[in-house]
């Protein structure tokens, strides 16, 4: 079951990039949330105390530098300095997911050896 809601999530991810990219309506970005949300709260199959530890960081590493990047970014969008504002919610939640997994996976399978 496990393997299926990876799959499955993977599958959200992807699809919901190019939905993002091709598509310009209200909520497009939709299936990327939930392909990233399922991905990042899917357990794995070897879940112990050090997996659990190392999301729960990678959670908190990543909302830490998702809103600075947010407040930077708004910064810079309001100085007109940049061409783009994260301003809608949603791709803050993608933003923190993304880097969330990220970080999550690099430290996962850079500190096994």
């Amino acid at each position: 079951m496990v393997k299926l809601s990876k799959l499955l999530g993977w599958a959200l991810v992807l699809s919901g990039i190019g939905v993002l990219l091709l598509d310009r309506r209200t909520n497009a970005e939709l299936p990327l949330l939930v392909g990233l949300f399922t991905v990042f709260v899917t357990s794995e199959k070897n879940q112990d105390e050090r997996s659990l530890q190392l999301k729960s960081s990678s959670a908190y590493i990543a909302l830490v530098l998702g809103y600075a990047i947010k407040l930077i970014s708004t910064n810079l969008y309001e100085h007109h300095l940049l061409g783009f504002g994260l301003s809608d919610i949603n791709y803050f939640l993608i933003l923190v997911f993304g880097m969330a997994i990220i970080l999550f996976y690099a430290r996962l399978y850079l500190s096994a050896r």
